[in-house]
């Protein structure tokens, strides 16, 4: 249960930031076109490249910061030696989380975070930045025929 906690709450987290970071900039993008009135359709207004990476590592990076007190009690908790007749130091999520801020203070539920930043950024705006180009050209050349035949959008 609580590496699906800490992965259900990384991706809500991570893509969360990220469209909400993509409209913003988006909306951005529109109004600085629109404002230039150069007669430019801006209908299908993109995020260039490496908006999309920058967004991309940084919606990255947001997940293992909101989640990383549950990854600190879930390898504690798979860590520790119970034995038998004698209770187990970390019982429960919140417990946990109780005893570590108490013990070694509420920045301890972040231990590990930098090493986890710089290996999942990387990977997350690469990863974005390749999502957007490709659905981009498939968009373009008419792959994505659900959108068309429905007259809607993914939103």
């Amino acid at each position: 249960v609580p590496t699906m906690l800490r992965q259900g709450c990384n991706q809500a987290v991570n893509f969360t930031v990220y469209n909400w970071s993509k409209k913003q900039i988006l909306a951005w993008k529109k109004k600085k076109n629109s404002s230039t009135s150069d007669g430019k359709d801006d209908t299908n207004v993109q995020l260039d490249h490496w908006q999309s990476l920058v967004l991309g590592g940084l919606s990255g990076g947001m997940g293992p910061l909101v989640n990383n007190p549950l990854d600190v009690v879930k390898t504690r908790m798979q860590k520790q030696v119970i034995h038998p007749g004698k209770e187990p130091k970390y019982k429960s999520l919140l417990q946990s989380c109780v005893v570590i801020a108490k013990e070694e203070g509420t920045p301890a539920l972040w231990k590990g975070i930098t090493p986890r930043l710089m290996r999942i950024m990387p990977g997350q705006a690469i990863t974005f930045m390749t999502y957007e180009a490709v659905s981009a050209q498939m968009e373009k050349y008419g792959f994505f025929f659900f959108k068309k035949r429905c007259g809607g959008g993914w939103e």
